[in-house]
C-alpha cells in the first residue's frame, strides 16, 4: 500500500470513529414527530460476529429481507463454487456492515464504524391513571446530550413495539454514509422513512457533518422517493470534487450514489401540555421556521 493510500485509510478511520461519540441504545425524540423515537444500535464488539449479526437480523428482519430476497446466499454459493474464489454475497455485506467489521488487511473491504439507526413507535399514555403518582418536573431542565431537542422529554421516552424502519450509517470526512435503508413491508407509505431521514440529519448536524451520501438501488420508484426527500444524483465529477472515492464507501452493484446537503435545524418551540400532575412535552414549528 502506498503512503498516500495509508494516509487516506488512517484519515477515514479517524472520521469513522466520530459516530461512536454518540451514545448507543438510548432513545431520542424527533421534534414534530411525537409518535416515534429513534435509537442508535451497536452490534460490534460483542465477542461473536455470528451472534451479533443474528441479533441484528432478529431485531430488524425487514432490513435484510429487502436486499436478500431473490439473491443467492453464501451457503448455496459455497456449494456451487466449492473452494474456488468467489465474490461476497449481499447477505455477507449486510452482516459485515451491521457488525462493523473493520478491515484487517490492506486489500480487504472495510466495514468499520457502522451503527444501525432505527425508528420505533413511541409509547405515550393519554393521561395518568387514577391515583397515579406522576412527579412534577422542576422548571425546564436542559437535557445533557447534544443530540436531539433542547429539553428533556416529558414523560420519559419509551418505545412501543419493534423497529419500523432502519438504516446503516457511518461517519466519514464531512459526510454521513448510508448504504442500506429499509422500511417494514407493512409500514410503508406512512412517513416513517421521512422520520428516518430527519433523524439522520439530526445526527449529522450533531457531528458537524454537512452531507449525506446514500447508496440507492436502481429501482425508479425507490429513486423517486429519495428525490422527493431531497436527495440528488452524485456524478463522478462531483465525487471527485468532494474527494470521495467509491472505495471509501460500501459500494454495491446495480446501485446509484445519491447525496443531500444537511439542512440547518428548524426553529422549534417547546409546548408542555399539563393535566393535573401529568406533563407532556411536544414541539411546534413557529411560522417561517422552514
Amino acid at each position: 500500500m502506498s503512503t498516500a493510500q495509508g494516509e487516506r485509510r488512517l484519515r477515514l478511520a479517524a472520521t469513522r470513529a466520530l459516530l461512536y461519540s454518540l451514545p448507543a441504545n438510548e432513545l431520542f425524540e424527533l421534534p414534530g414527530r411525537p409518535h416515534v423515537v429513534y435509537q442508535l444500535r451497536s452490534y460490534s464488539n460483542t465477542g461473536s460476529t455470528e451472534e451479533a449479526a443474528l441479533q441484528a437480523r432478529n431485531d430488524s428482519p425487514f432490513l435484510f429481507k429487502a436486499f436478500e430476497t431473490g439473491q443467492i446466499g453464501p451457503k448455496r454459493l459455497a456449494r456451487t463454487k466449492g473452494d474456488k474464489p468467489r465474490t461476497a454475497t449481499i447477505h455477507e455485506y449486510l452482516d459485515w456492515t451491521v457488525t462493523a467489521q473493520a478491515a484487517e488487511g490492506d486489500d480487504e473491504l472495510d466495514f468499520g464504524g457502522f451503527r444501525v439507526l432505527v425508528i420505533l413507535p413511541r409509547y405515550r399514555s393519554g393521561w395518568p391513571p387514577p391515583g397515579g403518582d406522576v412527579p412534577d418536573a422542576p422548571g425546564e431542565p436542559c437535557k445533557p446530550r447534544a443530540v436531539g431537542p433542547p429539553y428533556s422529554p416529558l414523560p420519559v421516552l419509551q418505545s412501543h413495539g419493534r423497529p419500523v424502519t432502519a438504516a446503516t450509517i457511518r461517519s466519514g470526512p464531512g459526510y454521513l454514509e448510508i448504504p442500506f435503508v429499509a422500511t417494514h413491508e407493512n409500514k410503508r407509505g406512512r412517513g416513517y422513512c421521512r422520520c428516518l431521514v430527519e433523524a439522520i440529519e439530526e445526527i449529522a448536524r450533531t457531528l458537524g457533518l454537512r452531507k449525506l451520501m446514500l447508496c440507492s438501488t436502481n429501482d425508479a420508484a425507490v429513486q423517486s422517493t429519495w428525490r422527493h426527500l431531497g436527495f440528488e444524483y452524485a456524478s463522478d465529477e462531483a465525487m471527485e470534487q468532494w474527494d470521495i472515492l467509491h472505495t471509501d464507501l460500501v459500494y454495491l452493484q446495480n446501485t446509484t450514489q445519491m447525496h443531500k446537503d444537511v439542512p440547518p435545524p428548524r426553529r422549534i418551540r417547546s409546548v408542555v401540555i399539563k393535566h393535573d400532575m401529568f406533563r407532556q412535552r411536544s414541539y411546534a414549528f413557529p411560522p417561517g421556521s422552514g
